[in-house]
């Protein structure tokens, strides 16, 4: 089996200036089945290490078990990292050397921040005699150990070289994104303000109108009652007629109601909605013409017709028994208008006569 070889190079603690050369050569079928040959350049030792004999290898104060100490030799002596991550009791484990007398004394430790652990030894014995170094072999080996890590110091800083462009591509990317995120920002708030300003402004001019508007406060009162009340107007029916005609054919007035003093309020509300109405009185004027009248408007005509005589009559007999001009008035003797239910409105002249007949009977 052809054994693997590794050329150490490790500072003595005992010369700072001087160092140790130790030939590692694999000599077993276990992994940790090793050979050692070390020189100062002046003298050779030689050592070798079993793996079933390793634990004799421990320090007393090692806290790990047998599998640590294994990984921790392994890694020491053959320069042969565990796969994945490199775990924690490795760090800070380094080899160094010293020699005392005719024994060169290999020692493992933990190194943290200045404060050293021994972890183990391994001694060598001082046998000049006993075999032969084999310069140009260490040397090879070392020139091929070099460049192999030199080969795989390249890929190495070719990986990073390429990982620090992409990052340096990615903060680039990242920082445009920021900035077209704080334009983009500064640009809402920007449309933001101006709508919100333009807002204000249209709401102040509303408030100026609204504040030198002449507003009619009954109108603005009717106008909120018609709102409470869900729209539309209400209209009250007025008096159908005047008198009663009896058999003789003279007419006897009907007693004044008190509602009677709302009729001319009633009528000029009659008047605007006939007014808003044109249309549909003249649609109803011609449907009545073709209509015949019933008897009840007749009568209510004749009543109307005859009012006027009586009046005269009245009038002529208290000039001629009293001797004393009395004060007339026309009267309208034209037919009452009808409203759009058909029924005859009642004319303020009308009722002035009845008041001038009632004080020329007083006189009589």
């Amino acid at each position: 089996m052809a054994a693997t070889q590794h050329v150490l190079r490790l500072k003595r603690t005992d010369a700072k200036s001087e160092h140790l050369l130790v030939n590692v050569t694999r000599d077993g079928s276990n992994l940790l089945d090793l050979k050692l040959i070390a020189t100062d350049q002046d003298h050779i030792y030689h050592g070798s290490v079993k793996e079933s004999g390793v634990k004799s290898l421990q320090a007393t104060n090692f806290t790990g078990d047998l599998e640590q100490w294994k990984t921790t030799l392994s890694f020491a002596l053959l320069r042969s990292p565990p796969d994945g991550p490199r775990p924690d009791f490795l760090q800070g484990v380094e080899t160094v050397s010293s020699i005392s007398g005719t024994t060169a004394t290999i020692t493992l430790r933990k190194n943290i921040d200045g404060i050293t652990q021994r972890l183990g030894t391994v001694k060598l014995n001082q046998d000049d005699e006993k075999e032969e170094i084999h310069v140009f072999d260490w040397v090879d080996n070392a020139v091929a150990s070099a460049d192999d890590l030199r080969a795989q110091l390249e890929r190495l800083q070719e990986s990073a070289a390429s990982q620090q462009e992409q990052l340096s591509k990615l903060t680039k990317d990242l920082d445009d994104l920021v900035k077209a995120k704080k334009e983009h920002e500064d640009d809402m708030l920007t449309k933001f303000a101006a709508l919100l300003n333009s807002k204000k402004l249209k709401i102040r001019d509303q408030q100026r109108l609204l504040n030198g508007a002449q507003i009619d406060a009954s109108a603005a009162e009717e106008v909120g009652k018609a709102r409470r009340s869900g729209g539309g107007t209400c209209r009250r029916a007025g008096t159908s007629r005047a008198g009663k005609r009896k058999a003789n054919g003279s007419v006897e007035p009907v007693e004044e109601r008190d509602d009677e003093k709302d009729d001319g309020d009633m009528n000029d509300e009659d008047d605007a909605q006939t007014v808003a109405t044109e249309d549909g009185d003249e649609e109803n004027e011609r449907i009545r013409q073709q209509t015949p009248e019933t008897d009840e408007a007749t009568e209510d005509e004749e009543v109307e017709s005859s009012r006027p005589d009586q009046t005269n009559h009245a009038a002529n007999s208290s000039q001629k028994q009293g001797g004393k001009p009395i004060e007339t008035m026309d009267v309208d003797t034209s037919l009452p208008q009808r409203s759009k239910g058909g029924l005859p409105q009642q004319q303020p002249a009308a009722a002035n006569t009845e008041d001038d007949d009632d004080e020329t009977d007083d006189e009589l």
